[in-house]
């Protein structure tokens, strides 16, 4: 396809990353040509990955590379286009869902244009309806937490509903529009005041129990006159809530995997919480044929897709469409800087929501068309290829697929045929971020954007990286941490104290901080028995196999070395204490390089009462040396708030509402990688 020199665009460079990230600039650059011109630079990589995504170390069985890819000169012999609720669709792709708010206005138009001309769908994302996106047919509205916005108009807009119980860049958890970004316009939308927060509450206060989601399906079905779909994040448990959705009549589900984009979310839990999209979409196309619910029922998923051979792959998976958001931002220029939050975007497509805004509405729905029409080109190459004349011949073919690279474990989860064996985690070390705003101003950092998950498409440094946290959805209701109280307060022979993070005790203005919120220290600055960790006996010991319960406190230190990694060690400590009888007897406290509130749930899960994360405390120390005693200790205090917030945030979004509730509870946690999985006594993410 001949491409005007008008239709090139000048764009920013793409961010390069201190360390790697999914969204890498070779990706940004495939999707920018395929906006360029129409046509995708190939469809089929040269060989699998053995880092990164499963999507990645999938191939075709027999498919060769050069045979596809010359197949997109190929004639319209090939319909990768369906029928969805009622609508005839070009090529099986969702876009969204994108607020207007958390976009700036301008791409949320050239979104809904552009899925109508494509021949697709587009999702408005939570927030109102705008009328220049109202006035494209192709939209799908949504129903959310918070309301924002919500009326009969909105709801009798579009094609279908969505009932937006989670996404997958922060499961468990509710919307959040920073109120810097609330402006005139966003206020007259969400019916709130200019510049307040919009966070909306992590549960629907409507929707405890699949029975009560079957109701609000029933009801908005009846009051809008369309079909209603259900959004969920990909977490651990997506087989029962797959059915669950099912069964509460609704007419799809769409699950949306870790690593998706979102406009704000805390780090802490875009990184650490759900699962990604290749791991849950088999496992609900299994359960829900074995259930009897899969004709009829419509599976969209989503969460880091951006090719014709990832939608292929993630179809042949089990799924009947895909979900793309960041993808179609990369073709209005996005260079993932991660500041969708802040109202700053230097390519103005998050920034604040004006009336006139500096996005060209014109040229980004040429650009995200052609797109469109470049991923519908390169998945006919496939098709033709496969030797199906249908899309709907390639859903469900998993005896096509091929794993590389990957464990039996794994490849049994996804019910693929392993043909080179590997390891799915991927370790690099390298130092940590520690964000401004923990230690000054105690509280937990906000991100943009996703792509980020330790161990996977993004670098872990250690077997507990490649644990994913638990979030509820549907089955059960989240607890909202910014509204109910959440107890992490931890039980010892000798106190009780408020938080499970130990400081250790490496300036006085640290201890100070420690015994002003309730928290224990570990060394011999220690003032107080009452607030030690070692407040009486104690057993100090390096991870290792030698490692036996005792009545007591056991402090596994790593730093004393070891022949285990400690979260091994520590498993296997408390399942042989439980196997014993003495847990309850036995204090158990973890020592090492740990820096987040995620460390300290997983560690929780394995089976530790108290967590020391040293490395954030000597992180903060070195950033803050040379200030007075006063101002180093209020930022150890805004370290030990931030680090109890981030459990609390964790807690919550999996329905937790005491520490206690987890402590040992090793089914919280799944692991993307089987060795670690055996290691750490947790099962493989996808069971």
């Amino acid at each position: 396809m001949a491409v005007r020199p008008a239709e090139r665009t000048r764009q920013l460079p793409p961010v390069r990353h201190r360390v790697p990230e999914f969204w890498s600039p070779e990706r940004v650059e495939y999707v920018r040509r395929t906006a360029a011109t129409g046509t995708p630079p190939y469809v089929l990589e040269r060989e699998p990955s053995r880092t990164g995504r499963l999507l990645d170390r999938i191939t075709f069985k027999g498919l060769r590379p050069d045979d596809v890819n010359a197949e997109l000169s190929g004639g319209g012999d090939v319909d990768v286009g369906l029928e969805l609720f009622g609508v005839r669709l070009e090529a099986p792709i969702y876009v969204g869902d994108m607020s207007y708010g958390a976009l700036s206005g301008g791409p949320n138009v050239a979104v809904a244009r552009a899925a109508t001309e494509a021949g697709v769908l587009a999702g408005i994302g939570e927030g109102g309806l705008h009328p220049e996106v109202a006035k494209y047919r192709n939209i799908v509205v949504q129903w959310a937490s918070a309301r924002f916005g919500v009326d009969l108009d909105l709801l009798r807009a579009g094609v279908a509903v969505n009932l937006k119980i989670g996404q997958g860049a922060k499961p468990g958890i509710g919307g959040h529009l920073p109120g810097s970004k609330v402006t005139e316009v966003i206020s007259k939308l969400r019916k709130i005041p200019v510049g307040s927060d919009a966070v909306s509450p992590a549960p629907h206060h409507d929707i405890y129990s699949i029975e009560d989601l079957a109701q609000r399906v029933k009801a908005l079905r009846d009051l809008s006159g369309k079909p209603v779909l259900v959004k969920v994040a990909a977490v651990n448990k997506i087989m029962f809530v797959s059915v669950g959705v099912a069964r509460s009549t609704a007419e799809g589900i769409i699950i949306d995997g870790a690593g998706a984009g979102t406009g704000a979310a805390p780090s802490v839990v875009r990184d650490h919480v759900g699962i990604p999209i290749e791991y849950a979409v088999p496992v609900s196309d299994r359960w829900l044929r074995d259930n009897g619910a899969r004709d009829g029922f419509t599976v969209i998923g989503g969460g880091m897709i951006y090719s014709p051979s990832d939608i292929a792959k993630l179809i042949a998976l089990g799924a009947d469409a895909v979900n793309i958001g960041t993808a179609a931002l990369l073709s209005f220029g996005c260079i993932m800087c991660h500041s969708c939050n802040t109202g700053g975007c230097p390519t103005y497509l998050t920034s604040l929501a004006m009336p006139v805004g500096r996005f060209d509405v014109d040229a980004g729905t040429r650009a995200l068309v052609r797109y469109l029409r470049g991923l519908r080109l390169g998945l006919g190459a496939i098709l033709r290829s496969l030797g199906m004349s249908r899309i709907s011949e390639l859903r469900g073919r998993r005896d096509l697929l091929e794993l590389h690279y990957a464990d039996e474990d794994v490849a049994d989860a996804l019910g693929l045929e392993l043909v080179e064996g590997g390891e799915i985690a991927w370790y690099q070390d390298y130092e940590p971020l520690i964000y401004r705003e923990t230690y000054e101003e105690g509280s937990v950092h906000i991100t943009g954007m996703g792509g980020i998950i330790p161990g996977y498409t993004y670098p872990a440094r250690r077997p507990l990286d490649l644990l994913r946290i638990e979030a509820a959805q549907v089955t059960h209701p989240p607890v909202d941490p910014y509204r109910e109280d959440i107890d992490i307060s931890v039980r010892t022979p000798w106190g009780v104290f408020d938080t499970p993070v130990v400081v250790p005790g490496l300036d006085p203005a640290a201890v100070a901080a420690a015994e002003a919120l309730g928290a224990p220290v570990d060394g011999s600055r220690c003032r107080r028995p009452s607030s030690c960790l070692c407040g009486g006996e104690c057993l100090r010991a390096a991870p290792g196999d030698d490692l036996e319960p005792r009545a007591g406190v056991v402090v596994v230190d790593e730093r004393q070395g070891g022949s285990r990694w400690l979260e091994e060690s520590l498993s296997a400590l408390d399942r042989d204490a439980n196997l014993m009888g003495l847990r309850e007897d036995m204090v158990v406290a973890a020592v090492g390089r740990f820096n987040s509130g995620a460390d300290v749930y997983k560690l929780a899960a394995l089976g530790a009462d108290l967590v020391e994360p040293v490395e954030a405390f000597e992180l903060l120390e070195r950033r803050i040396r040379g200030m007075g005693y006063a101002e180093r200790r209020v930022r150890y205090e805004n370290m030990i708030i931030t680090l109890s917030e981030e459990l609390r945030l964790l807690m919550g979004a999996g329905g937790l509402t005491s520490y206690y509730h987890m402590v040992g509870n090793r089914d919280l946690v799944r692991s993307l990688d089987g060795s670690v999985a055996r290691s750490l006594g947790v099962r493989v993410a996808g069971t």
